[in-house]
């Protein structure tokens, strides 16, 4: 399983919040039609790859924007009542994540930023920045060749 489909497979246990893995311009178009609130897995520009002797994972480094929708002309008060959801959305992700023993636990500071005016649809929100671990690679089995190697 792929990175993104265990971020999937984790905000898929959260209730009424929809999911998209894209980039921020292609998001942008999708949030037109998209229920809110959202959660967007920005495409990753980078990660590591972690070598063992019978394992390779993938650690990227992951951004997430939980948003929800807002009135054009926001009012702080009532926008503060947003991004509080929002950041109470995100606790549940990484509270999930950790529950889920797809990657190594998530503890210390995990860094946010507040946006709004981004996207062209109404929105705020805030993003997160994790370096995700995979505990479960690529199993690498001694003499097979690369196309054979299976997930773990």
């Amino acid at each position: 399983m792929t990175v993104e489909r265990k971020i999937k497979s984790v905000i898929e246990k959260m209730q009424d919040v929809t999911y998209i893995f894209d980039n921020w311009q292609t998001a942008n178009k999708k949030l037109d039609s998209a229920s809110l609130p959202a959660v967007l897995n920005v495409l990753p520009v980078s990660g590591t790859f972690n070598l063992s002797r019978t394992m390779l994972k993938d650690f990227p480094n992951c951004m997430l924007a939980f948003m929800d929708k807002t009135s054009f002309d926001f009012d702080g008060t009532d926008n503060d009542v947003i991004i509080e959801r929002c950041k109470d959305r995100a606790k549940e992700f990484i509270l999930l994540l950790n529950e889920s023993e797809l990657f190594e636990p998530v503890s210390g500071d995990i860094p946010y930023s507040i946006f709004y005016d981004k996207l062209d649809v109404n929105v705020t929100g805030i993003v997160i920045e994790l370096k995700l671990k995979e505990t479960k690679g690529i199993v690498l089995c001694s003499g097979k060749p690369i196309k054979d190697i299976v997930y773990g």
